[in-house]
Formats: structure tokens, sequence, C-alpha cells
């Protein structure tokens, strides 16, 4: 082990490997670890969203999860005799400006297993069984200590950027001392998780049951398997109620204990959490280090991919062109309020399930309650950050993601091609974009990718062409979020002026 590297990534989850990925992609010298042996061989996350299957195509890895996962049907609340309550969201058949299906169920051991392959052939180096046990932060250099947990040797290296990827008993926001918010939902569930041993219809829809009995979840993951939640009452013996006989019992409505096998059954408190500080010094927090959540959006994984993307960008360009700390203290600024959203809003379905469940006539549910529903899934732009002016703006589209091009053939996708964009900042227009000698050195210090749409991206692609508009120009991120667009008000040389101080080099 070399004592000395670019990054050092805590955590080898699906959100951690994909971290260490990203900066190593970009020729950065990682060190990656985890105090656990191998993958974790049993189902936990199970949902991909559209954005975190662009995020993932980025490093080549959208085949793992289309070889190893489903799409859903749509997703909705049900009552107690499974009858969908208002109408539920139908997911088949779409594809949103992410150029992707809004949703996919795959099945994370097989996932984790060829991402854990992927990891060990890169250049990153790998160190399982190894535990973070000590940080002591010196200025722009992060020392830490690694124990190997098989033989207590102690390690001690130093790095720029420390990533805690973690998980909800972070070792790194322990030993930074960050606190975490309670958003106040803790609740006892039961996870099931099984594998079908017959041809089974359960239906393609994921759906929130709402029965006064009990509460609960029915997920129709890569088939053949299938995961259940199940809310656990304040008079349920605990102790009894994850055994064989109880999830017989429980199962019964959909098969019969000789249709499946039992994979992983599993009490958990679901918590809504959020740590107060994202970055402390040179550690940034990622994933459940950072907030976790019930499950109920599916978005718990896909909100640590989020991080990852976001934090990943603003290190990378830090280490090639030295723009110091201006543009990482963004990453807290940008994520938190955005991880909020999700926490929010996960707990907030389970709120409104509890009231279908428990109020005799459903349109006495408040109306406060009922938008928390589905609607939620519409994830909202970043409010504030390296955008123009620092903020959002909806009339420049800043703080939204830019769609990908896509080329079609006629209906179906045939390339999706945001390598069109780059790995840098864009400019993005239909037509010629005019530079000053001074600008176009600026750009090109950077790396920035100046891109021509050709019609074929726009005249095929209904999200492009209700977005693109003649003659304007829009900046993009690396993360593919719009930094801002010309108008009558913004000229382009204001935005190039306004990324240069946002990026730290004004």
């Amino acid at each position: 082990m070399e004592s000395r590297y670019d990054a050092i990534v805590i955590g080898l989850g699906p959100v951690g490997s994909f971290m260490a990925l990203k900066l190593e992609q970009q020729g950065m010298k990682v060190l990656a670890i985890d105090k656990e042996k191998d993958i974790y061989p049993l189902p936990r996350a199970v949902s991909m969203s559209d954005q975190g299957m662009r995020m993932h195509q980025s490093l080549c890895l959208d085949d793992v999860y289309i070889r190893n996962s489903d799409i859903p049907g749509g997703a909705g609340f049900v009552d107690e005799n499974l009858e969908f309550i208002g109408d539920p969201m139908i997911m088949k058949g779409l594809n949103t400006h992410n150029g992707w299906p809004p949703m996919q169920f795959f099945h994370q051991p097989y996932t984790d297993r060829e991402i854990r392959e992927r990891l060990l052939s890169s250049e990153c180096d790998v160190f399982v069984e190894h535990e973070l046990t000590n940080i002591d932060d010196a200025g722009q250099i992060t020392k830490c200590s690694i124990t190997n947990l098989q033989n207590n040797k102690v390690f001690n290296l130093e790095c720029r950027y420390l990533i805690g990827a973690d998980g909800a008993n972070s070792k790194v926001r322990e030993l930074k001392k960050i606190e975490q918010e309670d958003l106040n939902y803790d609740r006892d569930w039961i996870i099931i998780d099984i594998e079908l041993l017959v041809e089974k219809e359960l239906g393609e829809f994921a759906i929130q049951i709402c029965d006064p009995n009990r509460i609960g979840t029915f997920i129709p993951t890569h088939s053949p398997f299938k995961r259940w939640e199940f809310e656990i009452r304040d008079d349920d013996d605990i102790n009894e109620f994850s055994s064989d006989e109880n999830i017989k019992k429980l199962l019964s409505p959909w098969l019969k204990p000789e249709e499946y096998k039992i994979l992983r059954k599993a009490i958990y408190q679901f918590h809504s959490v959020l740590a107060n500080e994202f970055q402390k010094d040179n550690c940034y927090l990622i994933g459940d280090a950072a907030h976790q959540n019930p499950p109920f959006m599916g978005e718990g994984m896909m909100t640590g991919c989020r991080d990852a993307e976001n934090l990943s960008w603003k290190i990378i360009m830090d280490y090639k062109y030295s723009l110091g700390e201006r543009l990482l203290k963004n990453y807290q600024i940008e994520r938190k309020d955005h991880a909020r959203f999700i926490v929010e809003n996960s707990l907030g379905i389970g709120l409104l399930m509890e009231a279908y469940a428990h109020t005799e006539n459903i349109e006495d549910v408040p109306a406060e309650l009922v938008a928390k529903g589905y609607g939620s899934f519409a994830i909202p732009p970043l409010n504030e950050g390296v955008f123009y002016n620092g903020k959002s703006d909806e009339k420049h589209l800043s703080g939204q993601l830019f769609p990908q091009p896509i080329k079609f053939n006629g209906n179906e996708i045939k390339q999706r091609c945001d390598y069109l964009l780059g790995d840098n900042f864009s400019l993005v227009s239909t037509t010629e974009i005019i530079l000053t000698k001074e600008e176009e050195d600026f750009l090109s210090s950077i790396d920035t990718k100046i891109l021509v749409l050709d019609k074929e991206f726009i005249e095929s692609n209904l999200w492009m062409s209700a977005m693109i508009e003649e003659g304007k120009i829009y900046l993009v991120r690396p993360d593919k979020y719009i930094y801002g667009s010309t108008s009558k008000e913004i000229s382009l040389s204001q935005l190039i002026e306004d990324l240069k101080t946002r990026i730290g080099l004004n």
C-alpha cells in the first residue's frame, strides 16, 4: 500500500464503488477501502432511476443494470383489496429526458458482483478487510490511519480528498464529529426478499398497500425475485415477527409457501435523518453516510449516486485545474437541500399510506399530504450553487438537467449520445458559437466541449425539441445540469465571466 493518494474512498457499496470509478476514470490515484471481505450477498437496494442509468452510462456500467433488471409497469397506492386509490403512475414504454425509463428494478447481488469485478480490474488500489481508524486534517492534506482487520497492522496514509461512502454508521462521520438532524420518522418494518420457485403472475406494478390492518409495499424486482415490506405495529411481538410462520401468513394473499424460497428477512427501523454537514475540512460524506430515508420513493441509492456525481466532477476539476476551495464548497450547498427533499418526500409517502389506511373516506385525506404521493417523483432542479448568479433560474433553465442527445430508429432508441457533451463543461447550440480569443483560451483551459447539435438530435427527441431554441446557447456542467443559457438579458460573454467566478478563477 502506498502512503499518498489523490483520493481515498471509504466504503465499497454501489455508491462508493461508483465514486471511486468516476475519479479513477479521470486519471486520479485512488484508494478504495471496505471493512468487509466481499460484497453483501443479499438484496438491499432494488431501484435504479433514469438519472441513475444516465450517470452509470458514463462509466459503461449501464449494461450491468440492463442485464440484471426489469422495467415495472408503474407504481401506485392500493387499498386492502389491492384496488388502486386514484390513478397509478405508468412507467413501462416511457423514456425521460435522461434517455432511460423512469425506473428499473434490479437484483443487487448480481449488479454489485459485476461492479466489484470492474473495480478490481481498474487502476484503483482496492483493500478489503481494512477499516478507517483515525483522521487528522493538516491544511490541504488529510492524514488518516487504516487498520488491517486480519492482522491489526496500521497504515498511515495521506490524501487530498477523503470520501465517506461508509453507510448509516459512517466511521468518517463519527471521526469528524458530524451530528445528524432527525426528521422524526422512525418506524419498525420487516423486509422480505423471496425467489419464486414457480411461474407466478404477481403484477408489474410497485404498490403501496394502504391496509388498515397493516400497511405494506410490494416491489416486483428482477424476476424471479420479489420483495415485500410490512410495518410492524406496536402490539406485534417483534421477536416473533420474522418467524417463517409469520412470513407465510404475511405473504399468503400472494403466494403459497411451496411457491417461493425466502432469501432475506430483516427487521429495520426506517429513519429520516440528514447530516448537518456534508463536507468538513477535506472530508466529504456521500450516500447513507450523509442521509437516510424510508424506501418508499425508491430513491435511497439514487440520492447517493447523485452525491457522487455532483462531488466527483468538482473534485476532478479541482484536481486537474487547481481551482481551490470555492468550487468544492458548493457540494454541500447543492446536495443538502436536494437530499432533504428526498428524505422529506419519502417520509411523506409513508405518512400518506398511513392516512389512506386509517381515514374512512379517502377524500378527507389532506391535499398537502396527497401531494406527497408519486407526484414527488418529479425530482426538482438544484436550487443554489455553481449556476449563473449562483442560483437556479426557471427562465434560463439553470439547475435543470439538459436532455441526453438521442439517436432514434423509429420510436426505438438507437444510441444514447451523452458522449457528445463530454466529461467537462460544454457549450451547446443549434448554430455556430462565436467566441473571443480570451474566451476560447479560458474554455480550452478547462477542456470545454463546443457542440452544435444536428437537427437529427432535435427533431426526433421531444425533450430536446421542447427545450432548444434557435440561436440560444446553453452552458452545461459536467454532471449535465444546465449552468445557464443566453437570452436577451444574458450574453454568452456574461455566462462565461460568471463561470470564471463560480469555479474560482476570478
